[in-house]
């Protein structure tokens, strides 16, 4: 476990990674980045992790975006390097090899909610307020939106975000397929994470790693043979399947 300004734990099957600055709503500044990379670091390291949860660690907010403080005193090249950080670190979290989950609550503006689009899944609290308001100040979204909203909800309603700048309820975020599903105690949290927590690690990767190849249909036909060939000849998918066997023969 690390200190601030990012910190996790192990447990299992499941990593929980905690965003740790209450004083500034959970604001990302460069030393945010490095606390994820690190968190990372150490999730990918553990072959018994599957799931990987970022949360705002009981903050009022998962985080109100870049740390304009910070940013204030950055110019030229290191600005620039500020933005490409915040873009590798989300690549990062994008094409681990665990599933990736948000849990959002409150704030969710700005780079919080770049970061969130970074992760497989998003589940909100019912007080979760999300939204782009960079345009509002005159700039743009940096940190993922523009590439990776579109994907998630179709280019014309991620313009209506970024452009006109609305914070998205939770409900309306989940009725757009922004986030997958809305709960706010920890035991419906638990519940919904329960399904994930039991897949193979495995698995996962190879899921996530054929989906890179949509465009791809030769070369993801020749994955998929080898990703079935050797999933099916794991004794925990054999015995699974004999199980199914059973219960339906």
């Amino acid at each position: 476990m690390s200190g601030t300004p990012v910190r996790w734990t192990i447990d299992g099957s499941c990593a929980r990674i905690w965003l740790c600055r209450p004083e500034v709503l959970n604001a990302l500044n460069e030393e945010s980045y490095i606390g994820l990379a690190r968190a990372f670091d150490a999730v990918e390291e553990n072959d018994a992790v599957s799931v990987a949860v970022i949360d705002g660690g009981g903050c009022r907010a998962f985080s109100a975006g870049a740390d304009l403080k910070f940013m204030r005193g950055l110019s030229g090249a290191k600005l620039r390097r500020f933005i490409e950080l915040s873009w590798r670190i989300g690549e990062r979290i994008a094409r681990s090899s665990v599933l990736t989950i948000a849990r959002l609550n409150g704030y969710t503006l700005g780079g919080g909610a770049e970061l969130a689009l970074a992760c497989d899944l998003r589940v909100a609290a019912a007080d979760t307020a999300i939204g782009f308001p960079e345009m509002t100040y005159g700039s743009v979204p940096g940190s993922g939106a523009a590439q990776r909203l579109q994907t998630l909800i179709g280019p014309a309603r991620a313009i209506e975000m970024m452009v006109g700048g609305r914070r998205f309820s939770a409900s309306e975020a989940h009725t757009i397929g922004l986030v997958n599903a809305v709960a706010d105690s920890q035991a419906d949290v638990d519940a919904w994470l329960s399904p994930f927590l039991s897949r193979p690690r495995e698995a996962i990767a190879y899921m996530k790693a054929a989906m890179l190849l949509k465009n791809e249909p030769h070369a993801a036909a020749a994955f998929h043979g080898l990703i079935s060939a050797t999933r099916q000849a794991d004794a925990d998918y054999r015995a699974r399947t004999q199980a199914f066997d059973r219960e339906h023969g």
